[in-house]
């Protein structure tokens, strides 16, 4: 398949994926075109070959789709982590990384970079990323730099990456502390109970709810 028009088919998947996850289907428009080439001219060879279905309304994924899709969903939204996490990149910097790597970032790196970041589930905006087998199978043969605070030693200075609170009440009482992604703070003590720093603000974790922050280690030095 021509490199072109395979970014265009994946850019028009994942606009349907996008779609379906806001609950509607996706109409193909002639605004919307990668490398030249408009999302309505592919989308017809998308139908043909099972990947897409059109149900009146708009174009869904199929099963068969589904697989293609989440791969291309996946590359994005681990990329947009990336930038996000590692560089603290603005809005539009980490959309326009995010768009360079999704279409020539293999299965093999995508993982690599999912374990680096120590399996997020969520992008920066806080939709979901689709697992991989190195997620399912809790790869840790690259070193994450992006851990749970459980991982980490008193003393380290960590910057808060993501939470992925099992329980949403969790999350508003933390952000009243002001522990919140971005944030840096210091990993005071992990007994009798987790206590980390956020400014003048001492705040007491129990081990459940530490293990559901991830931070990644900053430095200082000059």
């Amino acid at each position: 398949m021509d490199k072109y028009r395979r970014e265009a088919k994946e850019d028009l998947l994942r606009r349907v994926w996008v779609a379906q996850e806001q609950g509607h289907s996706y109409t193909c428009s002639s605004q919307n075109s990668v490398n030249g080439i408009e999302d309505c001219s592919v989308a017809d060879e998308l139908v043909a070959d099972g990947h897409l279905e059109s149900d009146g309304d708009g174009l869904k994924i199929t099963a068969k789709g589904e697989k293609w899709a989440s791969i291309v969903i996946r590359r994005k939204r681990l990329a947009e982590r990336l930038y996000s996490d590692i560089f603290g990149g603005s809005e539009d910097a980490v959309a326009e990384f995010a768009c360079r790597l999704e279409h020539i970032v293999s299965e093999e790196i995508t993982d690599t970079i999912c374990t680096l970041l120590g399996h997020p589930p969520t992008s920066p905006s806080g939709r979901r990323i689709p697992p991989g087998a190195c997620c399912r199978h809790a790869q840790k043969q690259v070193r994450s730099i992006v851990k749970p605070l459980t991982e980490f030693t008193p003393g380290d200075e960590l910057r808060i990456t993501y939470m992925s609170p099992s329980i949403h009440k969790r999350l508003d009482r933390l952000n009243s502390f002001g522990v919140l992604p971005g944030v840096e703070v210091q990993l005071h003590q992990k007994t009798p109970t987790y206590v980390i720093r956020a400014g003048a603000t001492e705040v007491a974790l129990e081990k459940d709810v530490a293990k559901e922050i991830y931070a990644m280690g900053v430095s200082h030095d000059e």
